[in-house]
């Protein structure tokens, strides 16, 4: 929430700093800030001047007092159960057994892209974002931390699953053939 006036590229590093895990473009801020502001949730508040850069002047926005409510309104609301959507469980689903050497590399190497992003996470400790020295903007991050390491740990865990299946039709089918 825009609670102070503030412009697009600075929300764009917040936003990647705190929502990084979403995989948002660059250009996703500059687009949710043209259609906040045609909702009237949002609005041009001035400009303001950068010493250096290549761009010295910078539009800064805030939320306007229905932006404000709107976005309070939408914190309150119950959130769904997040919709599993993975490239790789869509091709499994429209496979054939012809299929498994690729559908098993594929899973190979995503289990050992998920164990590199995991081994380069600083992985928070719950117990510490409970207490109460740490700020609430810390604690909130450390949690998103963890789902996604919890997230990448369990992926990890399918993944291996599925191999095995894999391994073993692909060798049934090898000794049958």
């Amino acid at each position: 929430m825009i609670d102070r006036p503030t412009y697009g590229y600075l929300l764009q590093q917040q936003l990647g700093e705190r929502l990084g895990f979403l995989g948002l473009a660059d250009s996703a801020v500059y687009k949710t800030i043209e259609r906040l502001e045609a909702d009237g949730w949002v609005e041009e508040v001035g400009l303001s001047v950068v010493a250096s850069g290549a761009r010295s002047r910078r539009v800064l926005y805030r939320a306007t007092p229905q932006g404000i409510e709107t976005f309070k309104e939408w914190m309150a609301q119950p959130c769904d159960r997040a919709t599993l959507r993975d490239e790789l469980q869509a091709k499994l689903a429209v496979s054939t057994p012809d299929d498994l050497p690729q559908m098993m590399a594929m899973a190979e190497a995503q289990a050992q892209a998920c164990l590199v992003e995991l081994a380069q996470m600083q992985r928070p400790r719950l117990t510490v974002a409970g207490t109460p020295d740490v700020p609430w903007s810390v604690a909130a991050r450390m949690m998103a931390d963890d789902f996604q390491a919890r997230w990448l740990e369990g992926l990890v865990d399918w993944l291996n699953a599925i191999c095995e299946v894999m391994e073993e039709r692909l060798e049934r089918s090898s000794a049958n053939g």
